[in-house]
């Protein structure tokens, strides 16, 4: 007795099964991935976003795009999750790894036209990986992790594909201010740096006017107008306890009799505060910075002694600092003594115009462990961008730090790969042999959309590729030479002698990820959609939500009000 699929699931529920279900899937994968495409390579788009809210994100990042927009097929969730974890592992690659799998989808397209099984393929794509991982690692050049100039190529080759280097047009001025910020604090010793160590503050400005400094910027002022603007030779004191009279978290309540016992309350404390400031002074601080508040009794007291202060630092900054300045936080001042090790030390500590705020600088500090880049730009927008820019090379120097490897960018390591895969397809007899050169013929579409991107014409540049691939066999010399795209010049090169180079832990999670995620696809079969999609909707307020009766005209009682809080299962 056959049985439908209400009767099973209940009422409203779908399912599409076997080949249809697959080919659907298959279909939102190219979709996203057409979507990010014209992102790839130095001669890339960009692209506007505008929410519900008006806010407007200008992006040439393939990840920033995939997370503001809202999906609901399951498999363009599923792509846009392996782009998200290519960009948390390794922080760059989030176009490629789309632009990859939308290749191995389309190509999966063709195989299963051509009447090969899924399970054929979903083999076949695990070999070709296989192949490319080992390829990586015979290919890959072992260097040292602290060379500067790879270091430096590294970052201009990551830049290149950005925005901030079409309108700065001083790419080599930004990676040098990168690659020397990530160099400060880097552990080459033990292969380790810590990105959160690098402070990246943002003034709107000249892109130009972007600069290192060997310290800790702070969006604050100094706190009276009494105090020194600047101090040479500072000594830096950190600290975390009050220097006004404590608030209670609670209400509290202070019976007075008479007012002579009110002058006693405020004279006892004035002189608590007074003891504190006077343990600063005796310490030899002039330079005082705190996280909490400071009274004008003691910013007088202070400036009297010629000491600068600052309150109300947020803790993070408050971390760059130690780190910077070699200075320990702390936290009681009653016991009269502060040991002279708790004090960092700068060069100088001054106040100045950034724009149209002033902003403190802690400069000149020796052996920092944390430094700041200042970033300017003619907009929030390009500072957001530019910021995501400079997260993306600082990865990149991660990487080849924690493992010494880089091959040649510009697409060619992915020719290199291709030539790799036909080569070994050609020793198998079964069909998976078609399945590898599909899978070949897809890792030739990187340098292919790098080319379209620059407006070459990519039949003639594929073909330029594969002669000069063929020309210079890895296996008949001593090292491969890696021919890709100079998106700039518009022609074929060789990218390594150009130092257009990218680490191999990149190339890794980018086929890794790109395979995974083709795979997952290929293998489903079967689709059931509990809810209707007709009771999915949107409100006049933006809420998007789903229930019964969703598809009939209705209101909800935060439509009445005008309210902006919702109850919490109402959500974007």
């Amino acid at each position: 007795m056959a049985y439908s699929t209400e009767q099973i699931f209940g009422q409203g529920v779908r399912r599409t099964q076997g080949e249809q279900s697959r080919r659907y899937n298959l279909l939102a994968a190219k979709l996203i991935a057409e979507l990010v495409k014209n992102f790839l390579g130095p001669r890339g788009m960009e692209k506007m976003f505008i929410d519900v809210l008006g806010e407007i994100t200008v992006t040439k990042d393939g990840a920033t795009l995939l997370r503001k927009i809202d999906v609901e097929h399951p498999a363009a969730k599923i792509l846009i999750e392996a782009s998200n974890a290519v960009d948390n592992e390794v922080g760059d690659g989030t176009t490629s790894v789309i632009v990859l799998a939308g290749a191995l989808v389309e190509k999966a397209e063709e195989l299963l036209d051509m009447g090969i099984a899924p399970a054929t393929i979903v083999d076949g794509y695990l070999t070709g990986l296989q192949i490319c991982l080992e390829g990586l690692q015979d290919l890959a050049r072992k260097l040292r992790n602290y060379d500067k100039e790879v270091i430096l190529a590294l970052a201009i080759t990551c830049l290149r594909s950005k925005l901030i280097s079409h309108i700065s047009f001083e790419e080599k001025m930004i990676a040098k201010l990168v690659a020397d910020a990530t160099c400060a604090v880097a552990d080459f010793a033990n292969s380790r740096i810590e990105i959160n160590d690098i402070k990246i503050e943002e003034k709107i400005g000249n892109t130009m006017d972007t600069i290192l400094v060997n310290g800790v910027v702070i969006d604050k002022t100094i706190d009276n107008s009494a105090m020194p603007r600047a101090i040479e030779k500072a000594k830096v004191l950190l600290i975390d306890e009050e220097l006004e009279g404590k608030r209670t978290r609670i209400d509290a309540e202070i019976t007075i009799d008479s007012p002579h016992q009110m002058q006693s309350f405020l004279d006892k404390e004035q002189l608590l505060t007074s003891s504190k400031v006077q343990t600063i002074i005796r310490s030899g601080a002039n330079v005082v910075i705190s996280q909490k508040g400071i009274s004008t009794l003691a910013q007088n007291l202070l400036s009297r002694a010629g000491i600068v202060s600052l309150k109300r630092v947020k803790e993070n900054d408050i971390l760059w600092l130690k780190k910077a300045t070699n200075a320990k936080v702390i936290r009681d001042l009653t016991s009269g003594v502060i040991p002279i090790e708790y004090l960092g030390h700068a060069d100088t500590v001054y106040e100045k115009f950034v724009g149209d705020d002033k902003m403190v600088f802690v400069e000149g500090c020796k052996n920092p462990k944390s430094v700041t880049i200042l970033l300017r730009a003619t907009s929030k927008k390009l500072l957001d961008e530019y910021h995501r820019s400079v997260l993306d090379v600082l990865s990149v120097i991660r990487n080849f730090i924690v493992r010494p490897c880089i091959v040649g960018g510009g697409g060619s390591s992915e020719m290199l790969l291709a030539s790799i895969v036909r080569k070994r397809a050609n020793s198998i007899s079964s069909r998976e042999q078609v399945v590898l050169q599909k899978f070949a013929a897809a890792l030739e579409e990187i340098p292919i959309t790098i080319a379209r991107n620059a407006g070459m014409n990519t039949i003639d540049t594929l073909a330029h590729l594969r002669t000069k691939q063929k020309s210079h066999n890895p296996s008949n010399n001593s090292r491969a030479r890696w021919f890709g795209i100079d998106a700039i010049k518009r022609k074929v090169v060789e990218t390594y002698s150009q130092h257009v180079v990218e680490p191999s832990l990149v190339k890794e999670q980018i086929i890794k990820s790109a395979v995974e995620v083709t795979t997952l696809l290929i293998r489903v079969d079967d689709v059931v959609l509990a809810k209707p999609a007709l009771n999915i909707h949107t409100h006049a307020d933006g809420t998007r939500h789903s229930h019964a009766g969703g598809n009939e005209k209705h209101d909800h009682y935060f439509d009445k009000l005008g309210k902006r809080q919702r109850p919490a299962h109402h959500f974007y």
